[in-house]
Order: C-alpha cells, then structure tokens, then sequence
C-alpha cells in the first residue's frame, strides 16, 4: 500500500470525516483532494459541518495555507514546505495528514497511517462495496526529537483488496467515561488520473 502511494504520478479524491463525541452527538465534514507529482501541484479542500473551509495548495515553488475562520493565508517556501500539511492536521480533523503523508513519504510526516501498527491478520470486508482488506491495530503521535510516543489510539484501516489504495481509516481515542472520540475518514480515491493545471488554481476569497 505505501509504495503504491509513493510510487503514484498523480491521484485524487473525496471524502467524508465523521466525528463522533458521543452516542448522539457527531460532525460531519466534506473534504477533497488533488495531487500531481512533477510538476508539483496539490490542492486540499475542506468543507466543515460548521461553515468553516480550510484550503491547502501547493506549487512547484511552495505550499500555502488558507483558513476561513482567520482569513489569513500563510505561504511555506521551500524547502520547508511541509509545515503546511503537519500544521493543518487539527483544523482538518486529521484529515489532511492521512493520504498526503503516503503521497509524500520521503518527506517523513507524521500522521495516523505513518505509525500504524497492525496487530491482527487480514479479513476481507466491503466499504462502499468495494472488496477491502481490514487491518486492525494502533497508532499513536511521536516526538521527532525524542521518539517518545502519546496520544496512542486504536486504529482500523480498510485497503482496496485491487488497487491497495485506502479506502477507510478509523480512529478510535481514550476518553472519558460515557464519551466518545471516534473518528471515520471515508475514501473514493482515482489512481493516477490525468487532472488539467486549472484545477489546482485558487484564490482565497476577499473578506
């Protein structure tokens, strides 16, 4: 799965995050995603349940942030660019450091996928009635410095059994009694498609 990530010229798709604080309380946001490797282009959109939007492009020269709720864009000039990516992982709801980081694997980010740990042997299921493996196991944060890892949480990741693409994460976190902190990233990625240069075009709306 990770070398046909790392190996991909282009990719793209969309997706839902679906977050869940408890049995009857859960938002749900709608993101997408657009990626080319040479030249390099990228584009992230997400859509929040609360009218919030989070936009991530990238250029052959830098990656740029753009956040509704602060109306401010923040540029990354190479080459430390990725700070764009690791840096929107909260306001994304994890979101955005789940398949970019597989894109971008020599990069070395952080991100749920990058430190999973598979504890149990492939089962077969369907998502959105795709043939998928499931694999279970856990995942956690780690200090770059110093190797320690917090915030460890259970994870299940169901993989295209055809294209080994990821198709499903769910994440799975301690919490306090009768509360939950669940969270469901859902995939429809297309392999490889050929995506025209103005697609990756964008220009932060004006307050």
């Amino acid at each position: 799965m990770r070398s046909v990530y790392t190996d991909m010229s282009s990719y793209s798709d969309t997706g839902t995050v679906v977050h869940e604080i408890a049995a009857n309380s859960r938002d749900t946001h709608h993101f997408s995603l657009l990626f080319n490797r040479a030249p390099r282009h990228f584009l992230f959109d997400m859509h929040k349940q609360n009218d919030d939007r989070m936009v991530v492009w990238g250029d052959p020269d830098a990656f740029h942030v753009w956040w509704k709720t602060t109306q401010q864009t923040t540029d990354y000039p190479n080459p430390k660019n990725t700070a764009a990516i690791s840096l929107s992982d909260y306001p994304t709801v994890g979101a955005i450091s789940k398949i970019p980081v597989l894109l971008y694997s020599k990069a070395n980010m952080s991100g749920a996928l990058t430190h999973f740990e598979p504890d149990t042997t492939l089962v077969t299921e369907p998502i959105m009635g795709h043939a998928c493996f499931r694999l279970n196991g856990t995942t956690s944060d780690v200090y770059a410095q110093s190797g320690k890892q917090v915030n460890v949480r259970k994870l299940t990741v169901w993989i295209d059994t055809q294209t080994y693409l990821v198709r499903q994460v769910l994440e799975d976190a301690p919490a306090a009694p009768g509360m939950l902190d669940r969270t469901t990233t859902t995939f429809d990625p297309t392999p490889t498609p050929t995506i025209p240069a103005d697609k990756f075009n964008f220009t932060p709306p004006k307050k």
